[in-house]
């Protein structure tokens, strides 16, 4: 894999502090969006089957009947998330996103001074036990466009109200009931925005995102989740090899205050928080259609309102697939179109004369090589009497022919080398598809 595909994991729980009770969590969940967005090719789909694991410890005395009372809760967050994209064509994909949530929590009261268990102190606020459901699923669309060396994305879509929620549980606690904070979802339609920005640099593709998930409405039982906004910085290489990406991030994540019939408690629940995450992770690509990956974030800077838990470094993993429903674009009978040597050789390029050449040098495990000859072959039928397609494969990077033709320009895939009707080299260049393919259009545009 070029450039990596999808890795965001940050679960946005909020949590507090009761006055006879314990801090609990309020709608465990993942933000929506992801980084370095693949490219749309037409006719395919992508499947990604996502986990995010993210453990809290936390002490504090509490007030109890029997008087203080030392609480020590663990919590430990799963999300799985199944997630799909369909590419409509170049610039349009529609996708979804369906999440099931684990929640264990695990309570021990105990005596501050002594550490002793403290078997008969007030439970309603807390109980050791696991919920897991179904989240609140989602469904976007995804628009795509280049921007001269910059790849523009930006998703909009809503999650849907039916995962379950609870019962207002500052008011069940006021009564004296049992109640606890967790919900899966939200009991509300939620639209969120995300855009990004995109650029390869020589081996390294950089990309800038942001996210914007607003709650518009209280649901029927009178609670409305906080707003939630977030932005990253994220930087991806293949570092030289063949099958792996590496990444390095750093996201920032905020969350305005849930309210419960329009009053925000900041003794117990989400007041708003803002958080800053850096961390890093790698993915690796087995096949040319599969690939696996693995992700840490770490908090390194926390605000909160109120009394609220404070993250702990949240782990993720995950398998992405791609399946290709369309029929791939061909470059028929009519173009100049040949395999200059054999796989992996170290051969001697050598243009055509009289006409444009293109020498696409590929490998069977780069997926953005595969969109670039799609775009090459659509330009040698629109100018068949001008262009003549070259293509090497290069195998991997121990081969003859990487080593020749790549590694003295530190170049990386994909990459083409272009010369001119009168033999001359007009440029090489290692870029993303859309790229290459604008500037060999630029040059076919001249007389």
């Amino acid at each position: 894999m070029c450039r990596r595909i999808l890795i965001a994991a940050v679960v946005a729980a909020a949590s507090g502090r009761a006055d006879a009770g314990q801090a609990t969590c309020s709608n465990p969940g993942l933000p929506i969006g992801a980084v370095a967005a693949g490219e749309l090719v037409p006719g395919r789909l992508t499947l990604n089957l996502a986990s995010s694991l993210l453990p809290i410890h936390s002490e504090e005395v509490v007030d109890d009947p029997l008087g203080p009372v030392l609480d020590e809760t663990h919590l430990r967050l799963l999300e799985m998330r199944l997630g799909g994209e369909y590419a409509v064509n170049r610039w349009l994909a529609v996708g979804f996103g369906f999440p099931y949530r684990i929640v264990d929590v695990d309570v021990a009261y105990k005596n501050p001074t002594t550490g002793e268990p403290v078997p008969n102190a007030s439970m309603i606020h807390a109980r050791t036990e696991t919920l897991r459901g179904v989240g609140d699923p989602t469904l976007n669309v995804r628009f795509a466009r280049d921007a001269g060396a910059f790849r523009l994305n930006a998703r909009a879509g809503t999650s849907l109200p039916l995962a379950g929620t609870v019962e207002d549980p500052h008011l069940l606690g006021s009564i004296g009931q049992e109640h606890q904070h967790i919900q899966l979802g939200t009991g509300t339609l939620i639209p969120f925005l995300t855009v990004e920005a995109q650029r390869r640099f020589a081996r390294v593709t950089a990309a800038a995102w942001a996210l914007a998930r607003v709650s518009l409405y209280d649901n029927d039982k009178g609670f409305r989740a906080g707003d939630r906004y977030a932005a990253g910085l994220n930087a991806s290489s293949a570092l030289g090899t063949r099958s792996w990406t590496f990444n390095a991030a750093v996201e920032g994540y905020a969350e305005t205050a849930e309210t419960w019939q329009g009053v925000v408690y900041e003794s117990e629940g989400n007041a708003g928080r803002f958080d800053l995450m850096v961390g890093g992770g790698a993915s690796w690509r087995p096949s040319k259609d599969l690939a696996v990956f693995a992700d840490l974030r770490v908090p390194v800077y926390s605000a909160v309102a109120g009394s609220q838990l404070d993250y702990g470094p949240v782990i993720g993993f995950g398998v992405v697939g791609t399946f290709d429903t369309a029929r791939r674009a061909s470059y028929g009978r009519t173009v100049d179109h040949a395999v200059v040597a054999p796989a992996g050789s170290g051969a001697d390029l050598v243009p055509v004369p009289k006409r444009i050449t293109v020498f696409d040098l590929w490998a069977e495990w780069c997926p953005p090589c595969r969109e670039l000859d799609e775009r090459l072959a659509a330009l040698a039928r629109a100018h068949p009497d001008r262009l003549a397609i070259r293509k090497l494969d290069v195998v991997d990077t121990d081969s003859a022919a990487w080593q020749r033709h790549l590694s003295p320009g530190k170049f990386d895939l994909p990459h083409v080398k272009v010369y001119g009707a009168d033999g001359r080299l007009l440029f090489e260049r290692s870029a993303a598809p859309p790229d290459l393919a604008k500037a060999i259009e630029e040059l076919l545009a001249r007389p």
